[in-house]
């Protein structure tokens, strides 16, 4: 069984709904021109720069130093302190940390080539990449008052999957902890420890995480990328979008805003008819006496 839904709901205000049916194709846009603040784009930078890696670096080593325990691990680094702490070769933090100075800038600088190129191609990646957002099913309020216009817009439930311009959506996470590109936790095991490190190979979960106040978008995502025949040498962020076409038999259905203005129902009504008259059309309602949405076949 796929992981995933059969089909995937658009939410979008009415004008949007009509372009995506009249031109019969799906915007998907850069994390550059999402409105969420909190979404990582190629701007993003780390939270820490080469003098506090160093810091830290250096304060973790000490803390090895005249640590209870002996450092684990067959790193050259642990294996080191192993040998300065039968020795007993500093007598206190101060000294460790004046001496360690030099060694640490040494790694830290082998370090910063890394992290160098992966910033280079987390820039390069996040320029690429382009991004479809969807909800699950068209009766979600939040997303209704949210990305459909205070239900004044409308909802396209597209078919996902193979064989569909939308073949492999992935659900998003809903967590407290925004991510990183690279934490200075894992930066600062990679120098002490010799772990290996290539945040490169998750950088797609970085667009699959939000915040908990998020979760009743219950949203989905589908990740393309762009090439030079999309713009993607164009420097100018407004740009960063490929307009999609799906095929006709992927619309399976649009629900109608329960307070969409006649005129946006009719233009839409008449776009669906033209371009795709098998998709079935409902009109949302209001269920009197609760918070919830009912459709009627139009």
């Amino acid at each position: 069984m796929p992981d995933h839904p059969d089909t995937l709901a658009k939410y979008c205000p009415a004008q949007t709904a009509l372009a995506i049916v009249e031109s019969q194709a799906l915007r998907w846009s850069a994390p550059a021109l999402f409105a969420d603040p909190f979404e990582l784009n190629h701007r993003t930078t780390l939270a820490f720069d080469p003098h506090s890696l160093l810091d830290s670096v250096i304060r973790a080593a000490c803390g090895m130093i005249f640590a209870r325990d002996e450092p684990r691990g067959n790193s050259p680094l642990s294996t080191v302190i192993r040998r300065w702490r039968d020795e007993e070769r500093f007598a206190s933090p101060e000294e460790a940390e004046e001496a360690l100075h030099e060694l640490m800038a040494r790694m830290v600088d082998q370090r910063q080539s890394a992290i160098d190129e992966m910033m280079s191609e987390w820039r390069q990646y996040t320029r690429a990449l382009r991004i479809c957002s969807f909800s699950t099913k068209a009766d979600n309020l939040t997303a209704w008052q949210y990305y459909a216009d205070c239900h004044r817009g409308a909802v396209l439930k597209f078919a996902c999957g193979e064989n569909t311009s939308l073949a492999h959506p992935k659900a998003v996470n809903y967590n407290p902890i925004r991510p990183e590109i690279s934490s200075l936790k894992d930066q600062l095991n990679a120098v002490l420890h010799n772990e290996q490190l290539r945040p490169q190979d998750t950088f797609e979960d970085k667009f699959l995480s939000k915040p908990p106040t998020a979760k009743g978008e219950k949203e989905w995502r589908c990740f393309t990328e762009a090439g030079d025949e999309d713009g993607l040498r164009d420097n100018n962020e407004q740009h960063w979008y490929i307009d999609r076409p799906f095929a006709q038999d992927e619309l399976k259905s649009v629900y109608l805003g329960a307070f969409m203005p006649v005129s946006d129902k009719k233009a839409l009504l008449d776009a669906v008819k033209k371009h795709n008259p098998d998709t079935k059309v409902f009109q949302a309602l209001p269920v009197a006496g609760k918070y919830e949405v009912e459709f009627t076949r139009v």
